[in-house]
């Protein structure tokens, strides 16, 4: 377990190395969004059962496919859900989500732990930045800077919405067709 967590901070530095030096281009596809949500679920099913966390999943079965890196898109999904357990406390439920509009799949995970102060939200996006006090976090601060990167990557944008203790609202927008809309661009 633990080689396993040595090797995914040392994959993680090498994307943000790689997308520092933009030599990183996504494997553009159909990205079939449940499967994708799904995928990344099973990824941290562990450490849910392990938290004692409930997790909720809301995607309609219509939801369909948008143009995109499935293994990056998973990635992103992965360290929010990581994130939302780890911030979590025993019993609480976690919550994915993802609708369609008519330009973009918004994704969301929501969950109810500790939440962020104020003064912190614009930094936890930077990488290495990690404020785990009091939580079952054990990450080393890339996994928000890896989400942002990768959701701009694919022409989206990432919104943060958190209140001191009463959780944490992470969305996603991934434009429909890997090329961001006048509206996304324009909130970029």
């Amino acid at each position: 377990r633990s080689s396993g967590s040595v090797l995914a901070i040392i994959n993680d530095i090498l994307d943000l190395a790689s997308i520092d030096t933009q030599t990183i281009e996504l494997a553009r596809e159909r990205v079939d969004i449940r499967a994708t949500i799904s995928a990344a679920v099973e990824g941290v099913r562990d450490r849910l059962v392990e938290n004692e966390l409930t997790l909720e999943i809301d995607v309609p079965a219509e939801i369909g496919v948008f143009t995109g890196d499935t293994t990056r898109v998973r990635q992103v999904l992965y360290n929010l859900l990581s994130n939302a357990a780890g911030f979590s406390l025993p019993g609480q439920t976690i919550r994915v989500a993802a609708r369609r509009t008519d330009d973009a799949v918004v994704v969301s995970v929501v969950d109810h732990g500790r939440g962020i102060p104020q003064a912190q939200i614009d930094s936890v996006f930077n990488r290495f930045e990690t404020h785990t006090d009091g939580s079952q976090h054990r990450g080393v601060g890339l996994g928000l800077s890896i989400v942002r990167s990768f959701v701009e990557l694919h022409g989206g944008r990432v919104e943060l919405v958190s209140e001191l203790g009463a959780g944490t609202t992470v969305t996603c927008y991934f434009p429909i067709d890997g090329r961001p809309s006048a509206q996304l661009a324009a909130s970029i």
